[in-house]
């Protein structure tokens, strides 16, 4: 069989395309987590879903200047339904299958001594952090935890106190260039008139990265089709609310409902994993197969019509790649948890 690999560049994300406008933020962070005390910190950045709080994460942990800074840097997604020993896991470089308290001394072991960067990614409950913060030794070497969550409540506590890091809708400025950058810059020239209404449409994105990049994936498998265009700016006007959350969701709706049938059953497969998983592609193959989502195409494998449908939903950005592979064996997608929740939502209304 064939492996998946085969995927558009841009189906790894790269934080800097996704940041416009986050530069300021950014550097206050960086300055946040590289300098300060010597004492174990918790920075938190708190906000709504899709505003880009992963993606600034992200960044942050991948920065050269922040990896020359720790020796040694760990990241793991807590999500509403966790389970302690998963975000341990996630945290080891290693799996096994001792205890949970076996698995919490190994990691505070693994720490121990070293000056430490730590994300912990979608935390919802100052429950879930008492769960896991003993795991994190404080040996005074300027260790930093990064914590990002939809909760003010669950910042502040765990920041002991220190204002978390708030993060802001885009600007119009912001949301146009955002937009621009993912259709104008990249597939290639556009008459004025696409643009007036590419300025239109950034406007009614109500400031959010997610609802803007998926608009973008929408307007980029459309083409130049400007009769099309003007469509999609309607109807995301028509939807336009004060409510960011809610307004995010009807503009990933209408994307959804702009997916070519044979897509939709693909897209709303993603319903039955976890919020948060990370799903083996291959496995993810097998079980379209086998729901028969993967109609026969003359002179192409079943494998070859699954890449298909995979990079349509990745250009649509409605799913990700969370990791480049060769062999195809281990390449793995998953779901932004906004989008997830539009996929429940379609799920159920079937």
């Amino acid at each position: 069989t064939s492996s998946l690999v085969s995927l558009p560049e841009h189906a790894f994300e790269q934080p800097e395309n996704i940041m416009v406008g986050r530069e300021n933020e950014f550097e206050m962070m960086l300055d946040q987590l590289a300098r300060g005390g010597r004492e174990l910190e918790v920075v938190s950045i708190v906000g709504m879903g899709g505003i880009g709080k992963t993606t600034l994460a992200t960044k942050l942990y991948s920065d050269p200047y922040i990896m020359s800074r720790f020796d040694i840097r760990a990241k793991a997604t807590v999500s509403q339904e966790y389970c302690v020993r998963n975000v341990i896991l996630g945290l080891l470089p290693s799996r096994s299958d001792e205890s949970d308290d076996q698995l919490a001394d190994r990691l505070q072991k693994h720490l121990k001594g070293r000056r430490y960067l730590v994300v912990i990614d979608d935390i919802w409950t100052t429950e879930a952090w008492d769960d896991i913060k003993l795991c994190f030794p404080d040996c005074y070497k300027g260790s930093r935890i990064l914590l990002t969550t939809r909760n003010v409540e669950v910042a502040e506590y765990a920041s002991s106190g220190k204002p978390p890091h708030p993060m802001r809708l885009m600007n119009f400025d912001e949301s146009w260039n955002l937009l621009h950058k993912k259709i104008f810059e990249t597939e290639g020239s556009y008459s004025p008139e696409f643009e007036n209404i590419g300025k239109q449409i950034a406007l009614k994105c109500g400031g959010l990265p997610l609802a803007i990049t998926v608009t973008a994936g929408l307007l980029s498998k459309i083409g130049q089709r400007l009769d099309e265009w003007q469509r999609i700016a309607e109807n995301v006007s028509s939807v336009v609310s004060t409510d960011p959350e809610a307004q995010c969701m009807r503009v990933l709706a209408l994307s959804y409902h702009h997916l070519p049938s044979h897509l939709k059953p693909c897209f709303l497969y993603f319903a039955i994993f976890a919020e948060d998983e990370c799903i083996y592609v291959k496995k993810l193959v097998e079980l379209w197969a086998v729901e028969g989502f993967l109609n026969e195409e003359e002179g192409k494998s079943i494998e070859e019509v699954a890449e298909t449908c995979i990079n349509e939903l990745v250009d649509r950005s409605l799913i990700s790649i969370h990791n480049l592979s060769f062999d195809g064996e281990t390449q793995r997608c998953g779901m932004h948890d906004v989008t997830r929740e539009l996929c429940l939502r379609e799920a159920r209304n079937m």
